[in-house]
């Protein structure tokens, strides 16, 4: 599954991109993220917030609960703010 991190993400995690292997029982975004947040310490702090992240998986926007297929491509984004 190939993972992408946008905007300030990239430099929480050190990497634009990356290739990953989800554990067993990893079936949604959430449970990536939290598995991705073990591999990147950094991402802990925000991954837990809510509203912290937003997602796309296959380039449509979807929330924690979506339920996650062998070979999808996860985007993670930082929360948007205006003004």
């Amino acid at each position: 599954m190939k993972v992408s991190y946008f905007s300030w993400l990239r430099t929480k995690t050190g990497v634009a991109s990356e290739d990953v292997a989800p554990p067993d029982g990893c079936r949604t975004v959430a449970d990536l993220v939290a598995h991705l947040a073990g591999r990147h310490p950094s991402l802990a702090e925000i991954a837990d917030a809510p509203g912290g992240m937003r997602f796309t998986v296959n380039r449509r926007y979807v929330e924690a609960h979506h339920e996650l297929s062998a070979g999808d491509e996860v985007s993670l984004f930082p929360p948007v703010t205006g003004g």
